[in-house]
């Protein structure tokens, strides 16, 4: 952490920090900045900008090897966590309303990522998971005695769900059936409803053998694929738990996500959900339904891309007609469409004609990266700390604004004092020079007449002799 240091008032603006989401071979270095509001609120935080306003975000070749001996790393749950943590606090949801303090209600998201997804709920006080490992009470405040930014959060992550591992586990299932149906040495090939009209796409398997997909483009067919997929990858722990559950039959809410961890009794689809990474790319590269989750507007436009013979689809891509959409995305599309919609409707049970999720690439202009929110929960007691460097500041800043009036007020004391010594002594001299005037030029100029009028009169001569 670094913090600026051009006087007392800069000193307790911004503070600076850096997290370094360290992959394998490769690391990106986000730097953040914050400043304390008060202990009551969340730090305000945002991410640093260079000179072209934009967020810096540095790439690094070292690995995580290359860094500290005992790095932290974030599991799979935490990660979810503080995506979670980012996405609500860009939207605002972590902001106290007026002097109530009454908390907003927050939001759910699913990262839909190449190799995983991960999804990150609120859950209300009356959920019966205690004891899942899914489970983690959050305290965003600086505070521990308060409930204010206290949440009780489900978080997982999903290995092996991302849309590539999806491609991978499909092709896999092809594999399967074909070596069981014909001899493996022959070269074969399959009729594939997940690739557009007539995209032809070879595969090799880990023994050095092929096959080759040859695209039909039946998007139905391929969504149905997707979800017989997802049925038949249940967990040990999922099946045996949907076994022995009594009440599964009578609930519309799945107890189990993806067939794999059990779920909280919560609809999906009555929660507002944000969805991002392939949820956004897969909606809105080629179909430009970013925003709104509408399934039945998605698989309209599903089906009919699909449908396309390739040809069309390669020339309306020369036409500039997909202008987000790269060689792959074009190739990919027609399965990962399919493998989204089935992800969210058989795997979460989102309904398909009633939701509130939204596919986003950024909110409010600032992409969601789970750094922020590390940042935010690993900065948590900052507050405290900087409202004690606050109120160390304002003493001194008291202590000093003290001592210049007290030497204020001395100075005016001794100005006072020597003003009164310089009047005293021009007063003095004044009156001196009053009193010898009359005696000097009194008698200087009396003339021979007036003389007479200070002579003394016979009577009063008289007086004085008798006296006498």
């Amino acid at each position: 952490m670094v913090r600026g240091d051009k006087g007392l008032d800069d000193a307790i603006d911004w503070s600076y920090g850096v997290i370094i989401d360290a992959g394998s071979t490769g690391s990106r270095l986000f730097l953040y900045k914050w400043q304390t509001v008060s202990d009551n609120h969340l730090i305000d935080i945002h991410p640093a900008l260079d000179h072209s306003n934009k967020a810096v975000v540095k790439k690094a070749s070292p690995g995580l090897s290359s860094f500290a001996n005992t790095p932290q790393n974030a599991s799979g749950k935490w990660e979810g966590i503080y995506s979670w943590i980012a996405v609500n606090y860009i939207l605002g949801r972590f902001d106290v309303n007026g002097s109530h303090e009454v908390r907003q209600r927050s939001v759910g998201m699913i990262d839909v990522g190449g190799a995983s997804l991960q999804i990150a709920i609120e859950l209300n006080h009356e959920n019966d998971m205690n004891d899942n490992y899914n489970v983690e009470n959050v305290n965003l405040g600086c505070r521990d005695d308060s409930e204010m930014f206290r949440y009780r959060l489900f978080a997982t992550t999903f290995l092996g769900y991302g849309v590539n591992e999806g491609i991978r586990k499909y092709e896999q299932l092809l594999s399967d059936r074909l070596f069981e149906s014909y001899n493996a040495s022959h070269h074969q090939y399959v009729r594939d409803s997940c690739l557009p009209k007539n995209l032809v796409k070879t595969v090799s398997r880990k023994n050095g053998s092929q096959f080759v997909r040859k695209g039909v483009g039946d998007w139905d067919n391929c969504l149905e694929e997707m979800n017989g997929l997802l049925d038949g990858s249940k967990s040990k722990e999922c099946a045996t738990y949907l076994t022995s559950s009594t009440s599964t039959a009578t609930t519309a809410v799945p107890s189990c996500y993806l067939g794999q961890v059990r779920s909280p009794h919560i609809d999906l689809s009555s929660m507002e959900l944000y969805g991002f990474s392939e949820l956004w790319f897969t909606t809105n590269d080629i179909f430009s339904l970013g925003g709104q989750y509408n399934f039945a507007d998605f698989a309209t436009q599903s089906r009919l891309y699909c449908n396309s013979r390739w040809s069309a689809i390669q020339l309306r891509k020369r036409q500039n007609l997909y202008p987000k959409a790269d060689e792959d995305r074009l190739r990919s599309q027609c399965f990962k469409s399919a493998w989204i919609a089935a992800i969210l409707h058989k795997g979460f049970s989102l309904s398909k004609f009633k939701n509130r999720l939204k596919s986003v690439f950024d909110i409010n202009g600032e992409e969601v990266q789970w750094t922020l929110g590390a940042m935010l929960h690993n900065m948590r007691y900052f507050p405290l700390r900087d409202m004690q460097r606050r109120n160390w500041l304002d003493k001194r800043r008291h202590l000093t604004t003290t001592n210049k009036s007290s030497i204020y007020v001395l100075l005016m004391i001794a100005l006072c004092i020597i003003l009164g010594i310089i009047w005293k002594s021009l007063v003095g001299s004044k009156n001196g020079l009053l009193r010898r005037e009359p005696s000097i030029w009194g008698y200087m100029m009396l003339s021979q007449d007036q003389s007479s009028l200070y002579q003394p009169s016979a009577s009063a001569l008289y007086k004085l002799q008798s006296f006498s």
